[in-house]
């Protein structure tokens, strides 16, 4: 578990104890229009991938972090889209997407057992570790005030990964492997008004879950500042911190996944729509 997760929950009753003290009335310029969207980008800071990939043959195989072993990047950036559509004041739809694509080499100082390959210690490894993230999830806007704005969220996090290893010797032997892993995760989202035109923007969201042949922890938390520079214009940034944890016997993986990873977003902002 990150330290902005385990201090996430610090921001959620700091989001919602103001609101005892306001007025009760309904309204809340926090609100965004009937469409909103976020476009920007996030720069990782901290990345952690390890995967460990069992076969039939070789039983169960090498835990591979992929950035220690395998020379994969760390400090990139990619562009992040975020999106909603709010039916009421109260019930809304989001969603978000970003394309995660890295590559790295490195001689490898340890043996490998990958899927039905051995790579043996000391071989230069080609390594790359590829995450398409789609989230989608339902939320419904139980605190309304003038400063501040509080939701419950249920919805699925999919991630579909696609990662491999190639020798760069002689043999130039290579196996990888794709799994899909759609996720059910629960949330909490709030904003807070501070000043003017300053708001605070905090989302979690998590799963813990065991069923069949696959167990595994999730969070998911994103902290931003936003300014509205103009009427339903804007821009903000933040932090995201995000954690994976999954253990499977499943088809698509047998083995462990386990993401960590911290990043910074800078993004563009804008709503219409409930005028």
């Amino acid at each position: 578990m990150t330290p902005v997760f385990k201090q996430s929950w610090f921001i959620v009753l700091a989001l919602t104890a103001p609101s005892l003290a306001l007025s009760q009335t309904p309204e809340s310029d926090l609100l965004d229009g009937k469409f909103y969207f976020r476009v920007g980008g996030q720069a990782f800071t901290q990345y952690s991938t390890t995967l460990r990939v069992d076969s039939e043959t070789l039983g169960r195989g090498t835990e591979l972090n992929f950035e220690r072993h395998a020379g994969l990047k760390e400090d990139i950036s990619v562009a992040r889209f975020d999106g909603g559509y709010r039916f009421t004041e109260r019930h809304s739809m989001a969603f978000s997407y970003f394309d995660i694509d890295r590559t790295g080499s490195r001689t490898i100082d340890l043996d490998v057992k990958w899927a039905d390959l051995i790579f043996p210690d000391g071989i230069t490894v080609e390594s790359r570790f590829r995450e398409r993230i789609l989230k989608l999830s339902y939320a419904y806007t139980f605190l309304v005030r003038p400063k501040i704005i509080m939701a419950a969220s249920a919805g699925l996090h999919t991630m579909r990964f696609d990662a491999g290893l190639k020798a760069l010797d002689l043999s130039r032997a290579e196996r990888s492997t794709t799994a899909d892993a759609p996720l059910p995760v629960f949330g909490i989202r709030g904003q807070y008004r501070f000043a003017d035109k300053w708001r605070f923007v905090g989302q979690m969201e998590w799963f813990d879950v065991k069923t069949g042949d696959i167990s595994g922890t999730f969070s998911d938390v994103l902290l931003s500042v936003e300014h509205d520079t103009w009427d339903r214009f804007g821009f903000g940034f933040g932090i995201n911190s995000f954690g994976l944890d999954v253990r499977s016997g499943d088809e698509d993986l047998k083995g462990i996944l386990d993401i960590r990873f911290d990043a910074f977003l800078v993004y563009f902002k804008g709503s219409f729509g409930f005028d």
